[in-house]
């Protein structure tokens, strides 16, 4: 129902949260949807950068990488704001943008802490899976039979699990495996 898609994980984002992002566009896209990723170019670590120059070199992903002053701008009233990765707004990528959305989706892994997005319209918390990146690939099976995705969104998202995960040696489960094996296929 909504009218655009703005997307953030947490700020110094990691794998996790720019492969769940990546992943929830994708989703938007499919679905014939708007959706921009907010994250701060000051605040990536060196393995972010190289990624984000990666991603800076295709035009469709470069156009949907947005600042936190332009989600502002973008922000209206029936614009869909989904937190990935965290579910904490202070440390949001823009905690701004929180504030002012009228609908929220939280997916995260974490534990839920007292901090919470106000009324969020849905809340998709899973402390058993390894990562945010689990829980994307996850939906995106269930979005369209045979789907494809882009190399560098599912490695992305592949890259968060592994990550997450130390390589498979922390936090895993059979559906870690599941989504990892079709993050490999994609």
């Amino acid at each position: 129902e909504a009218s655009e898609i703005i997307v953030m994980g947490h700020q110094f984002p990691d794998m996790d949260a720019i492969g769940a992002c990546l992943g929830i566009r994708r989703i938007a896209n499919m679905n014939q949807k708007k959706a921009w990723i907010v994250t701060n170019e000051n605040q990536y670590s060196h393995d972010i950068h190289k990624l984000m120059d990666v991603i800076q070199k295709q035009k469709a992903l470069r156009e949907d990488i947005i600042t936190p002053e332009e989600a502002l701008e973008k922000l209206t009233p029936n614009t869909l704001v989904i937190l990935v990765d965290v579910s904490r707004p202070v440390i949001a990528a823009s905690p701004e943008v929180l504030k002012q959305a009228n609908k929220i989706v939280v997916i995260d892994h974490h534990r839920r802490s007292q901090d919470f997005p106000k009324n969020p319209v849905l809340v998709y918390i899973e402390p058993y899976a390894s990562s945010a990146c689990e829980m994307v690939s996850e939906i995106l099976q269930y979005i369209v039979d045979d789907i494809q995705i882009p190399n560098l969104e599912a490695s992305s998202m592949y890259a968060g699990i592994m990550i997450d995960t130390n390589s498979f040696m922390n936090r895993t489960g059979v559906r870690t495996f599941e989504a990892a094996a079709f993050l490999r296929r994609s």
